[in-house]
């Protein structure tokens, strides 16, 4: 390929003596990946045409698979694993291709209750053993020996962690970030490690990765790890990470169904579909259908076509809303967010650029989670009609209720915060305790930040004294 080639080296700056290259590509040159894919070519003809692999149907049967100087040798047994490796033995001597057998190892996929296989695979007759391992990780996903995916979503949900650290301190250095640019960054800097390889793993929660994304959540509201979830999530109007999973799943579907027939992975989709027409199989396609039948788009697997991505979003985002508002019931510490909160979505107050510490206060209030009687008595065993206010008279329970618009002792501060809005609330008179509250966090959510935050302090001194 080349002819009359010489090279040196740079070592700080000092060139060493020039040498002739007799073998090899020059570094960085674009003909190496192609010499390399001309070469291997041979080797992967030679390993289809044994005939040992998986089988999918009678024409067709997976021996490897290759990706840039990758390969994955697949068998139905450990002997036929066995005579696949030694076909490789062969063609790299032949070739003086030197096979490292530290980066060369092997994994047992099967079920959880059968053990993993003691057959001892070799390069060589007499060379070392292979490891057999627990796991593998191929294209940035780890597929380990059960195929249950944790140790990839354990080792996203680590990268997600850090790159949410990363997000925050980009947040704090910017005191107006509203929550549209709040999302924009989430969905910009985690969801695109969070969701990696999503279309084929993400069919089931893994609380791991919905630790990252409550946490984001928490941080923009304010609240702490201790603060339900179905408030704050409510809230901030995100859809779920099994959601988003389901939409990219879906697009996966869209993907494999406009393939090429004649295509491996066409090929490897419909067999795949096929054995969960046929026999039940819980696989992929098994999920893809379940996914479609709950977004009532089951014909689009029937006649094998492409959904409509928007339209499944959508529903995708009903059933989340259905879901919240079911769950927001049986929480008794968020009774007020259940009345003042009509459905799943983006409350406007955390669309303000309020204080932080206001805005704190605001969602703590919502979440039943604000420090006062009805929440520090949960941790004092007491019953709730045992929770009274213990700074007035009133021998009232110190639910947000009361402590917002009836404890006497905050009249001063209430007085002047009634002034400011009293003509700022259409029906203020006709309206109930938890109407004003809900029309407060619609309308005048800035001065009620501010008018917590004067009370509640207010309260914390008295208390302390």
């Amino acid at each position: 390929m080349y002819s009359n080639t010489s090279s040196c080296v740079n070592v700080n700056n000092k060139l060493t003596d020039w040498f002739v290259t007799e073998k090899g590509c020059r570094q960085g040159d674009v003909t190496s990946p192609t010499a390399f894919s001309i070469i291997i070519n041979d080797l992967l003809k030679e390993l289809t045409s044994s005939g040992i692999g998986v089988k999918i149907n009678d024409n067709l049967v997976v021996s490897v698979l290759a990706f840039a100087d990758d390969i994955v040798l697949l068998t139905e047994n450990a002997k036929d694993l066995q005579k696949l490796i030694t076909i490789v033995r062969k063609w790299s001597f032949k070739w003086r291709f030197i096979i490292n057998p530290e980066k060369s190892q092997v994994v047992h996929y099967r079920n959880a209750p059968k053990v993993r296989t003691n057959f001892e695979f070799r390069l060589h007759d007499n060379g070392p053993i292979l490891k057999v391992v627990d796991s593998y990780k191929y294209l940035g996903v780890y597929l380990d020996e059960y195929l249950t995916f944790t140790q990839t979503t354990s080792v996203l949900a680590s990268a997600g962690g850090r790159a949410l650290g990363s997000m925050i301190n980009r947040f704090k250095k910017m005191s107006d970030m509203g929550h549209s640019t709040y999302t924009k960054l989430y969905h910009s800097l985690l969801t695109p490690v969070t969701d990696y390889g999503s279309a084929i793993w993400g069919f089931k929660g893994y609380n791991d990765l919905d630790k990252v994304q409550n946490r984001a959540s928490r941080f923009f509201t304010g609240v702490h790890k201790f603060a339900p979830t179905v408030g704050y999530t409510g809230d901030m109007g995100w859809i779920s990470n099994r959601g988003r999973w389901k939409i990219n799943t879906l697009r996966l579907w869209n993907r494999l169904v406009a393939l090429d027939d004649n295509r491996l992975t066409k090929k490897i989709f419909i067999w795949d579909r096929n054995e969960h027409n046929l026999a039940n199989k819980s696989n992929f396609c098994a999920q893809v259908k379940q996914i479609l039948c709950d977004i009532k788009q089951k014909d689009s697997y029937r006649k094998l076509e492409a959904v409509d991505i928007n339209y499944s979003e959508q529903q995708v985002r009903d059933g989340e809303i259905s879901k919240w508002s079911n769950a927001v019931t049986k929480f008794s510490k968020l009774d007020l967010l259940a009345e003042i909160k009509p459905t799943f979505g983006t409350e406007e107050y955390l669309k303000m650029d309020l204080d932080r510490y206001d805005k704190s206060l605001l969602s703590q209030f919502r979440y039943g989670i604000l420090p006062i009687e009805i929440e520090t008595g949960r941790y004092k065993n007491l019953e709730r009609k045992d929770r009274k206010c213990t700074l007035c008279n009133t021998g009232e329970i110190e639910d947000q209720l009361h402590f917002a618009l009836k404890c006497p002792i905050f009249n001063q501060y209430r007085s002047a915060f009634v002034d400011k809005c009293r003509d700022r609330i259409v029906g203020r008179d006709i309206l109930t305790d938890t109407g004003k509250i809900s029309a407060l966090f619609n309308e005048q959510a800035r001065l009620f930040g501010k008018y917590l935050r004067k009370t509640f302090l207010h309260r914390k001194t008295l208390i302390y004294k």
